[in-house]
């Protein structure tokens, strides 16, 4: 009696929907006895996290396979929380590993997360994570802020108040004198720090609620190259290249040079001369801190 390859093939099928079933409900009864497990560990009278709403997450990692991570020490300064996890990997509901690493919780001003950055480490998990472990570290971000009730400092506290006044124009590098970056708070302003701890910067008087200040760049090939940005809620939101110059190796008789200059309403002129000739850039600083070309 011959047997019908269609009738096989759906024989087949059927029973691989069903195995799958069967694994995912297992993941599913997995992940909530580790996260039951867990939360039963966690002690309650630890002074710096006894407060905390969610002491731990779950991140599930394949079939059978989930890692905790259990606050033991949280650190606040505003608008930043450290936090020490203890980290466990499970296998089966089974203990296969056990780690620590911290993060750091970086907030604006509106105490909405935006970044958590693995301490020592340039990068933030918010965007390279899987998107369920990014949703369960957003979770423990809001009940993070919401138990410690920090007072997020406005961006502009980080930065000194400019001795510049406006209209302005042509810097002196001979008597320039820099200011140091009292907080690591803002987001994308570590792309301009050019190797060194702090940023290096000089202020300008503030458009409403957007700070403006130079920065060099003198960590390339020419020590003399300036950029301009744009900080607001605790975030870079524009940069232009503003003053400097540049020019081929063994060929500066053609050097580039740019220098700028800017009004009392953040009307800016971008001077770029070569040899004899030149072009002038006009911009305008927005409101939101947008660098718009004119």
């Amino acid at each position: 009696m011959k047997i019908s390859k269609n009738l096989v093939l759906g024989v087949l099928l059927i029973l691989i929907i069903a195995c799958r079933e069967n694994t995912s409900k297992q993941d599913s009864r997995n992940l909530k006895n580790i996260l039951e497990v867990n939360n039963s560990k966690i002690p309650s009278d630890t002074k710096e996290i006894k407060n905390t709403i969610n002491k731990s997450l779950v991140i599930s990692c394949g079939s059978g396979c989930a890692m905790t991570y259990t606050a033991e020490s949280i650190q606040s300064e505003a608008p930043t929380i450290k936090v020490k996890f203890k980290v466990e990997m499970y296998l089966d509901e089974k203990i296969s590993d056990t780690y620590y690493e911290v993060y750091i919780f970086k907030y604006d001003t509106s105490n909405i997360i935006i970044k958590i950055q693995p301490e020592g480490k340039n990068e933030n998990i918010l965007e390279n994570l899987l998107p369920d472990a990014q949703e369960s570290f957003k979770k423990f971000s809001i009940d993070l802020i919401k138990d410690k009730n920090l007072e997020i400092k406005p961006s502009e506290t980080c930065f000194k108040e400019s001795k510049i006044k406006l209209p302005y124009a042509f810097l002196n590098t001979k008597i320039l004198k820099y200011s140091l970056l009292d907080c690591n708070s803002i987001s994308g302003i570590e792309r301009y720090n050019c190797n060194s701890e702090k940023l290096r910067y000089i202020s300008l008087p503030n458009r409403e609620d957007v700070n403006v200040v130079l920065v060099p760049q003198d960590c390339g090939d020419f020590d003399y190259r300036y950029y301009l940005l744009t900080i607001k809620n605790n975030t870079v939101i524009d940069n232009l290249y503003v003053e400097g110059e540049w020019y081929e190796p063994e060929d500066e008789e053609n050097k580039e040079t740019t220098t700028f200059s800017i009004d009392k309403d953040y009307n800016l002129i971008v001077r770029t001369q070569i040899g004899t000739s030149s072009k002038l850039q006009n911009f305008i600083i927005n409101k939101d801190g947008k660098i718009i070309k004119r």
